[in-house]
């Protein structure tokens, strides 16, 4: 290593160096036996691979520092290659960087009880001094080197899963069954499961931030990762998360508890849930449902909870219904103008006789009047309708105009 002097020690760093390489393999199978001992996660590697793999580049890594100090040369590129490299297969061997950079101290540790050990350095301890330095020097240099490696391809794995996953999202929500099949492949997910989507939307009003948007998907990841949910794929598209849970097995009331549960920690979001479906091809369908789900949510969330996509069908079937115009001809639109022009409340004590379950006392209390009144009004609405509310058929029609009615004032917000 350049820059080291050995001022009248120029033969004991000879001797010294010849008689480390003498033991370079009892060192090798030395540093085997520790790393076995001391660090846990290399015991967890596959028999043998600590003596092909380890101790090989323990050995080498002496022979390389012991060149550098014979020849008075700095580590070369070249020479920290096989270290760079070995520090990719331990990150893909599952190995943590605080365990690879423990082998190295370890490894400095080791020659350096090797040096003071040796005879040269009982006839000259000023030797080993300047011994020291060197390898400190030594494990610093190698160690810079394979945490940048290793650092470096875990942020390239990290980067490429990211983008996957990005692009399976996005085949999912189009519905691109090829790259679907590309893609489900690398994330392990099976085309011919059953899915459901989990859409979160944000509605605080301003864009959100993406540190919010982060910490959000943290936290729905760990609900939904917990029983009874099963959690395929997650991730952010735009400003929405996306969750796609694989149903093996049946959810039931349990499910919407816990995705009540999930609405209410994430109270800046709405929580929509498409119906399940068989196979990844499917799950474009789910996406809209949940979307559709969430353009139901009333405005007014006083309690946060879930949104259905089966809760909202009836929703679907009047707004998306051919006939809608004539059912607020027939009702809801003269019993406006009604009230407009007689300053009357005819559209609301029918709302208020509906959300009731058409009860007359509770309808009354909610409109704070007596229930002979709300009687009158009903039979009011029969006049002005030709629909009685206390007939079924003309009741169900009734109540759907409402349905409708709420249905696209919500539209006419969002």
């Amino acid at each position: 290593m350049k820059g080291q002097n050995w001022p009248g020690l120029a033969d004991e760093k000879s001797t010294l160096v010849e008689y480390l390489k003498q033991r370079a393999d009892d060192i090798g199978e030395l540093l085997a036996r520790r790393y076995r001992e001391d660090i846990v996660e290399y015991r967890s590697l596959p028999e043998g691979f600590i003596e092909q793999d380890v101790a090989p580049t323990a050995r080498r890594n002496l022979e390389v520092m012991l060149h550098c100090i014979e020849s008075s040369e700095e580590l070369t590129s070249d020479q920290l290659l096989p270290f760079r490299e070995s520090a990719i297969r331990r990150f893909r061997q599952g190995v943590p960087i605080q365990a690879l950079l423990h082998a190295y101290r370890l490894w400095g540790h080791t020659v350096w009880e090797e040096v003071l050990a040796a005879p040269q350095t009982h006839e000259n301890p000023e030797s080993a001094l300047t011994f020291a330095g060197m390898i400190m020097k030594h494990v610093d240099l190698v160690s810079t080197a394979v945490a940048q490696s290793y650092l470096s391809e875990a942020a390239g794995l990290i980067h490429d899963r990211e983008m996957g996953r990005r692009d399976l999202l996005e085949a999912l929500v189009d519905g691109n069954v090829p790259r679907i099949s590309r893609h489900a492949k690398l994330h392990r997910l099976e085309m011919t499961g059953r899915y459901q989507v989990l859409l979160l939307r944000w509605a605080a009003g301003s864009a959100a931030a993406s540190e919010f948007l982060r910490g959000s998907l943290d936290i729905v990841t760990a609900r939904l990762s917990e029983p009874p949910f099963r959690l395929a794929l997650v991730g952010v598209r735009n400003e929405e998360i996306v969750a796609i849970q694989d149903l093996r097995a049946p959810t039931g009331d349990r499910f919407r508890a816990r995705l009540n549960d999930l609405a209410a920690a994430l109270p800046n979001f709405v929580l929509g849930a498409g119906r399940p479906h068989d196979g990844l091809a499917g799950v474009a369908r789910g996406y809209v449902e949940a979307q559709n789900a969430i353009a139901s949510a009333p405005l007014d969330k006083s309690e946060p909870r879930a949104y259905l996509y089966s809760d909202t069908l009836l929703d679907h079937l009047v707004r998306t219904s051919a006939f809608r115009n004539d059912l607020a001809e027939e009702t809801v639109t003269p019993l406006r103008n009604h009230d407009a022009a007689r300053h009357t409340s005819l559209l609301a004590t029918l709302r208020a006789y509906v959300r009731a379950d058409f009860k007359l006392v509770q309808a009354a209390d909610a409109l704070n009047v007596q229930p002979n009144t709300v009687k009158y009004r009903l039979q009011k609405i029969q006049e002005i309708t030709g629909h009685d509310p206390f007939n079924a058929e003309d009741l169900t029609l009734l109540a759907l105009s409402l349905r409708l009615q709420d249905t696209e004032d919500q539209l006419d917000v969002h």
